[in-house]
């Protein structure tokens, strides 16, 4: 099988970026072709460790230069993209000759009318994966953004798709009732699973939260909860590792709640698996999700997780009270789990056991070949 993925950049410390890599070094490994087309890379390095037998190719679209500009000139702008980008594909795809195109949600909502067009134009299969809650795909765009997407809705190109891949049922429910007509559910991989839980000491006090510093992960509710419980619990602190736009008004909003050395900002790290062992408990805070690898990644080391109810993975993967604990979408709710996970140690050491187990499910050797036979699918 020949197959391309298409994406923005593989360059941001993001679960995205993490699982697409996994999934081409797991291709390549046994006898695929797999090529990235991104289109804003540009200078910048793959995080990941990525299979030097998967090519790489950026057509250098950048779309997101185009927002600092005033309005006219950003339609202008955005139209000349589509045509550079379309042109630019083509020649992708009549150079690699690919058996199916998979398309990545969110952040592709801009050209995937016109990969859709381009790859059918070639008889190329064109698989979308949703990496994202499906209500939240238009959330949060500017005004050009959602005047450009009613003029171009992404919804009418993925109806078109030949498969649709969800990663919770949840989000493929959505899609449904939306009228896509092929729909499947397909988890992302853990990249690790851990049979030496206990080799690295725990911390004591020491809770983990990991991911984006941005709106969706809400870090907000997470420093607002715990500084409602801080001064009870004096040996427990928070540390979240991570990079994205908020790091600045996050560090602020810990400084103003007198959380200083209790919460603490860490740089993105390849060495997590080690973070996440020395650590108690796992909390994730956000609105939503697309699945939440971070908590099949905090499990396989065994680690119990706190997580709101959003939509859409969380409510898949935890059993409230046995494998952790779900709160409700508010930061009292999220202090109350976290301080019960914090008072009983039997239980939360009890709960980090059943995470492990749980996450024996997403192990890569059982999710990755689902995920080969579900692209070979639609290629017969």
């Amino acid at each position: 099988m020949k197959l391309i993925y298409i994406a923005p950049t593989l360059h941001p410390v993001g679960g995205l970026e993490r699982t697409l890599t996994d999934k081409a070094n797991y291709l390549v490994a046994n006898g695929h072709d797999v090529m990235f087309l991104t289109y804003a890379q540009g200078e910048n390095k793959v995080f990941y460790d990525l299979d030097s037998r998967v090519r790489q190719v950026d057509v250098d679209c950048s779309i997101y230069v185009i927002y600092n500009s005033p309005f006219w000139n950003r339609i202008k702008r955005y139209l000349q993209l589509r045509r550079q980008f379309r042109e630019r594909m083509t020649r992708v795809l009549d150079d690699f000759r690919p058996d199916v195109v998979v398309v990545t949600i969110p952040n592709t909502e801009d050209f995937i009318l016109d990969i859709v067009t381009v790859a059918h134009a070639k008889n190329v299969k064109v698989i979308v994966e949703s990496h994202l809650a499906f209500p939240f795909h238009l959330k949060n765009k500017q005004l050009t953004e959602r005047i450009l997407f009613k003029l171009y809705p992404p919804l009418k190109a993925i109806r078109q798709v030949d498969l649709l891949i969800a990663l919770t049922e949840q989000d493929a429910d959505n899609f449904r009732r939306h009228k896509v007509p092929q729909v499947t559910v397909v988890p992302n991989p853990s990249t690790y699973y851990c049979d030496d839980i206990g080799a690295v000491e725990k911390q004591e006090g020491r809770i983990i939260a990991v991911g984006r510093l941005s709106n969706q992960k809400r870090y907000d509710r997470l420093i607002h909860a715990f500084s409602l419980i801080a001064s009870k619990y004096p040996a427990w602190s928070v540390d979240i590792f991570g990079a994205g736009p908020l790091e600045n008004s996050i560090q602020m909003l810990i400084e103003r709640q007198g959380l200083t050395g209790r919460v603490r900002l860490n740089k993105p790290t390849q060495d997590i698996i080690d973070e996440y062992k020395r650590s108690q408990f796992f909390v994730l805070s956000s609105d939503y999700e697309g699945f939440g690898l971070v908590i099949i990644e905090a499990m396989a080391c065994g680690l119990p997780v706190v997580s709101t109810t959003c939509p859409c993975g969380p409510s898949e993967i935890i059993t409230d009270g046995g494998n952790g604990l779900l709160a409700r979408m508010d930061e009292s709710d999220l202090a109350k789990k976290m301080e019960w996970l914090i008072t009983h140690e039997a239980e939360r050491r009890q709960m980090g056991l059943c995470a492990h187990e749980t996450s024996a499910r997403y192990r890569k050797e059982l999710v990755m070949p689902e995920w080969e036979q579900t692209y070979l699918s639609v290629i017969g």
